[in-house]
C-alpha cells in the first residue's frame, strides 16, 4: 500500500465535475486550494462548492480525500502598472510613491524598500526577471535589470537575503483571517501557514485557528531560508511540515534547493510529524503528458529523503492533463517506494 500521499491543487482546470473525479479516481490523497490566488471574501462560496462536490464524489468512490487549505501570508507583490518588457541593462526604480513617474514600478511596501541594499538580488514571480539595487532609499529604490522579462502587475518579489522577520509583521494578514474562517466552514483537515519565519509565528497563527473552532492539522510551509534559524522550535509547535521548493528556490541558490528539503523533512521526520514537498515537481506536465526524465529522478528523490507527501500546484489547477499528473505522481511515487532502504541508504545518506 502506498505511504507517500499526493496532494493535487485545485483550480481553473480542475474543479470541473469530470476532472475531480478523474485525479480522486486515480489517487488524489489531499486536494489542496491555494487561497493566494482568491479575492479578499471574494469567490469563497464557489469554493465551497467545490469542497463539497469533491467530498460527494470521493464518497462515491470510496475513497477518502482530505482539504488542505493554504493560506496566503505575507507575500510582497508589485502593484498596478501596465506590464513591460525589460532588457538586460535596463534601469528601473521600485517606489511605494502612489503617482509614478516614467519608469517607475509601484510596490506599496516602503518598510520593506527601505531595507534593500546596494548589490542585493531582486526576484520576481517565478524567478524572471531579476534586478539588482544600485541606489538605496526609503521610498524609492534605484535598479538595473540582470536578467531580462516580463515584469507584470502583482508579480511577487523577492530581496534575496532580506529578513522578512525584520518587519515586525504580524502573523496572520486580513487575508489569512478571512481564510482559517473558510477552513474551518469546509471542516478542512490541514491548514498551512505560509511565509512564516518563527516558531513564535506559527503558534500565534495556530491559536487564532484553534479560537475560531479549527480542528485540522496545522502546517508550517518552510519557503523562507530565515525560517531554517528558528527550524527546531518551528518543528516543536507544528503538526506538520511542508517545503515549498518554488518560493525556496527565490529565498536561497536552486542548487541548494533539493539539500534544504531533505534537512527539514528530516527534522520532521525525527519528531514523528508529516513533512511534504510540493511545488515544480511535474512542470513539464503543464503542456505535455509525460514528464521529463529529470521530473522522474526528482520525484524519487523526495520520496528517497522521507517526505510524507508530493504536492502538486500548476500542473493540476492550471495544467491541460491534470488527471494524468495524478496518474503518474502515482505511479511515480509507487515505483520510488518499491526501491530497497538499503538502496535508498546507499544513493542517499
Amino acid at each position: 500500500m502506498r505511504k507517500t500521499k499526493t496532494i493535487a491543487t485545485l483550480g481553473p482546470e480542475s474543479w470541473g465535475r469530470e476532472v475531480l473525479r478523474g485525479m480522486i479516481a486515480a489517487g488524489a490523497d489531499i486536494l489542496r486550494i491555494n487561497l493566494s490566488y482568491v479575492s479578499l471574501g471574494h469567490g469563497y462560496d464557489f469554493l465551497a462548492e467545490v469542497v463539497a462536490e469533491a467530498r460527494k464524489i470521493a464518497h462515491d468512490l470510496g475513497r477518502v480525500v482530505e482539504i488542505m487549505i493554504d493560506l496566503p501570508g505575507h507575500k510582497f507583490r508589485l502593484g498596478e502598472f501596465i506590464d513591460r518588457k525589460v532588457k538586460l541593462g535596463d534601469s528601473i526604480e521600485l517606489t511605494s510613491k502612489v503617482i509614478l513617474q516614467d519608469g517607475q514600478v509601484p510596490f506599496p511596501y516602503e518598510d520593506y524598500l527601505s531595507l534593500m541594499r546596494v548589490g542585493q538580488e531582486i526576484i520576481f514571480g517565478d524567478g524572471i526577471p531579476r534586478l539588482e539595487v544600485v541606489e538605496e532609499g526609503s521610498k524609492v529604490v534605484q535598479c538595473k535589470v540582470t536578467l531580462a522579462g516580463l515584469l507584470k502587475s502583482h508579480y511577487g518579489l523577492t530581496a534575496r537575503g532580506l529578513k522578512v522577520a525584520d518587519l515586525g509583521l504580524p502573523s496572520l494578514t486580513k487575508a489569512d483571517h478571512l481564510g482559517l474562517k473558510f477552513a474551518i466552514r469546509v471542516k478542512a483537515e490541514q491548514v498551512v501557514m505560509s511565509y512564516g519565519t518563527s516558531a513564535k509565528q506559527m503558534d500565534t497563527f495556530i491559536k487564532c485557528y484553534r479560537g475560531l473552532g479549527g480542528f485540522g492539522k496545522v502546517l508550517f510551509k518552510y519557503e523562507l531560508a530565515e525560517a531554517g534559524n528558528d527550524l527546531e522550535a518551528i518543528v516543536s509547535v507544528s503538526d506538520g511540515g511542508f517545503v515549498g521548493q518554488g518560493d525556496l528556490g527565490l529565498s536561497v541558490p536552486s542548487e541548494f534547493v533539493p539539500g534544504e528539503a531533505a534537512k527539514v523533512v528530516d527534522a520532521f521526520r525525527v519528531a514523528g510529524k508529516p513533512c511534504i514537498v510540493g511545488t515544480q515537481l511535474l512542470t513539464s506536465m503543464k503542456k505535455h503528458p509525460f514528464p521529463t526524465h529529470g521530473e522522474r529522478a526528482g520525484v524519487h528523490y523526495n520520496v528517497l529523503i522521507g517526505a510524507t507527501g508530493l504536492m502538486v500546484s500548476d500542473e493540476t489547477s492550471m495544467g491541460e492533463f491534470p488527471v494524468e499528473v495524478v496518474q503518474i505522481l502515482v505511479r511515480l511515487i509507487n515505483a520510488a517506494e518499491g526501491i530497497t532502504s538499503k538502496t535508498a541508504r546507499v544513493l542517499y545518506k
